[in-house]
């Protein structure tokens, strides 16, 4: 499903245009995406094209730094065309972010999203032509490096790209920076011969593994993310965090599992893993080795592998040293080892006092599900990505790497993942014993909001309508053009699809309704295998849009759009439910009204949002497609009544 444009309104006029049907055929496409118009290209050429004549100039250091050294990057933006030039955002090389701390930015940079290998500072300024705009980044080097990457200027869908390098050279001084509170207190890569850190203390870094999260994208398995785990007993246990292993909206479709065989190496996908135990609100998890790659046993010991003894979290005393080592994600690929102290602990009903520990050390995100020892070696908690122990305060840093809202692009408007970013704070092994006991009994329990359990609706009232579709004596928006077409056929309401990642609306011209539930019998003409369809209310006038979308493929979502502040909501976001899936017919109904929207399958109740909508509102019907073109869905029959 497409996104709405920004200028949702001008858009909705220039629909207009294309279908010639007048005030009334202004929704027939809704602006519901640039692809609506051939891409974003036909998009522009509407308004005339892309600003183009922008240099970007990177001025950085070409020496070498020291770790500690504070130094600036700038990058100057000259508009060498004849239109204005909005500058929205400036994307770092994550390299360099792994590397060094941003200190600073000029005009008033927020930092945006990531993009993979680049992360965004949002801006929002304008160069207007022949004119000329500096933004200063300053840094302070943290680690020894070798940085390479790009700096990224986007104006329109094309990016301005500067490639940079810096070399940060490693000397005996404390990192040390008064503009932020984040800073790892001392990262050390392991060496490769050394299994003992100064002072005898135990690394177990080959018990401490790489969980990756595969998930199903265009017919093929990718990663979507990546985490840590220690293994914790002879027949392949392996204590992590419930997120590295499970999300509630996106499932990872297998668990790979990879071992560092030697320390200066990244580690080697080795496993297949099973989720055994899992709770979402502590945010831990047991998973346990299935095979090798090749559909082997798991034969631990033949690699040398042993399981991390548990300690006991409960003794940890405030200045007890620690040591954390897993897979930060970001500034390199090897395992890495991190030490600090307790430094306090955090209460949360219903886990106690000791809910989490706090550690003075900062640890990199993707260290999340790791391990936090003893200098004896002892597993005694575990790094966890809800930084603050609150569990609402959310995480410390959660990225957009899965389109989970199924509209072709990874970006903000998707349920992010946590990876990434910063921690401060240790689930102790107390929490995880009776998860780690019944996983070695072999049960198998899942805690959290995964299972869906759906109650049966009753959407009785008042009939206002009943549309057979005999003919067009409703007044319903009709259409043929090359994205798709609209139109009644023999007691039926066909609506078609050419385009990828797009959608198409058609609606009752000239009635409006207040608290309308409406609904409708939809079944597939020409299946996709991921195409969208279901219904909408609407208020014209207001540029006010609801759309209520089942998928093909078992995903149910509500998505509203109102134009007077410009905001588009996922009301409920894109969910996966087994109950959708495994329909056969479609019976579809929605509420919108002053109690709030309400959405229903076969007289299941999917989603009920507390958003009172107290406007007028017409009411009608929408298809959509994911990845694959030409779907085509019937509407056979639609009532409008009031409960």
């Amino acid at each position: 499903m497409a996104q709405y444009p920004n200028d949702y309104a001008s858009n909705k006029k220039r629909t207009g245009w294309l279908v010639g049907c007048g005030v009334g055929a202004v929704v027939i496409l809704c602006g519901i995406g640039f692809l609506v118009f051939g891409g974003f290209a036909g998009f522009l050429a509407v308004f005339g094209g892309e600003p183009e004549g922008l240099t970007v100039t990177v001025n950085h250091p070409t020496t070498t730094i020291n770790v500690g050294d504070f130094f600036e990057i700038g990058v100057e933006l000259t508009n060498d065309g004849t239109r204005n030039i909005g500058i929205r955002e400036i994307q770092l090389p994550n390299e360099l972010l792994a590397n060094a701390i941003v200190t600073g930015v000029d005009q008033g940079g927020a930092l945006g999203m990531d993009y993979g290998n680049r992360t965004a500072y949002n801006f929002d300024f304008v160069i207007a032509p022949n004119g000329q705009e500096r933004v200063n980044f300053q840094f302070q080097a943290i680690n020894e490096a070798d940085i390479t990457g790009e700096i990224g200027v986007p104006v329109g869908t094309r990016t301005n790209l500067s490639r940079i390098r810096l070399v940060v050279s490693a000397v005996e001084v404390a990192v040390i920076s008064e503009e932020t509170d984040f800073l790892p207190e001392e990262t050390i890569e392991i060496p490769e011969d050394e299994p003992l850190l100064p002072g005898g203390e135990v690394i177990p870094f080959q018990s401490v593994v790489q969980i990756i999260a595969l998930v199903e994208s265009g017919n093929q398995l990718v990663e979507a993310w990546s985490g840590s785990g220690t293994i914790i007993s002879e027949d392949g246990l392996i204590l992590t965090n419930e997120h590295v292993v499970m999300d509630v909206r996106v499932v990872p479709v297998d668990l790979l599992v990879a071992v560092t065989i030697e320390q200066d190496q990244p580690p080697v996908p080795m496993f297949y893993a099973d989720v055994l135990q899992a709770d979402y609100f502590l945010d831990l998890a047991v998973i346990k080795l299935r095979s090798d790659l090749d559909g082997n046993p798991v034969n631990l010991a033949a690699l040398g592998i042993k399981p991390v003894p548990l300690g006991s979290s409960q003794e940890l005393q405030l200045g007890d040293p620690m040591v954390i080592i897993g897979y930060p994600g970001i500034g390199g690929q090897t395992i890495t080892l991190t030490r600090g102290e307790v430094s306090g602990f955090t209460a949360e009903e219903p886990y106690g006092n000791r809910a989490f520990i706090k550690t003075s050390a900062t640890i990199a995100g993707g260290n999340s599900g790791g391990l936090a020892a003893t200098l004896q070696g002892e597993l005694v908690g575990v790094p966890t990505q809800l930084g603050s122990g609150d569990l609402e305060a959310g995480f410390v840093d959660c990225r957009f790497l899965v389109d989970t809202n199924r509209d072709g692009v990874i970006d903000e408007n998707d349920h992010c993942i946590p990876v990434g970013g910063f921690i401060n704070a240790i689930r102790p092994v107390a929490l995880a014993e009776p998860m780690i006991a019944a996983a070695k009994a072999g049960d198998v329990a899942i805690v959290g909001p995964y299972v869906q359990e759906y109650e049966e609706v009753d959407m009785g009232g008042d009939m206002l309508l009943e549309e057979y579709f005999v003919d067009d004596s409703n007044d319903w928006l009709e259409y043929d053009g090359e994205d798709g077409s609209i139109a009644i056929e023999n007691g039926i309401m066909v609506m078609s699809l050419n385009d990828s990642y797009d959608i198409l609306i058609t609606l009752m011209i000239n009635n409006f309704y207040n608290d309308p539930v409406f609904g409708t019998q939809a079944f597939p003409i020409v299946s996709t295998g991921d195409g969208e369809f279901g219904l909408t209310c609407l208020n014209l006038d207001l540029d006010f849009i609801v759309v209520f979308q089942i998928s093909e493929d078992g995903w149910y979502s509500i998505m509203m759009y109102d134009g007077e502040t410009d905001t588009e909501t996922y009301l409920t976001e894109w969910t996966y439910s087994e109950f959708v899936e495994q329909s056969t017919t479609y019976a579809l109904a929605a509420y919108c009204g002053s109690e709030g929207v309400a959405f229903a399958l076969n007289d299941v109740l999917l989603a009920d949002v507390d958003y009172p909508l107290n406007i007028p509102l017409q009411v009608g019907l929408s298809i959509g497609t994911y990845a694959v073109p030409g779907f085509t869905m019937g509407f056979d029959e639609f009532y409008v009544w009031r409960p």
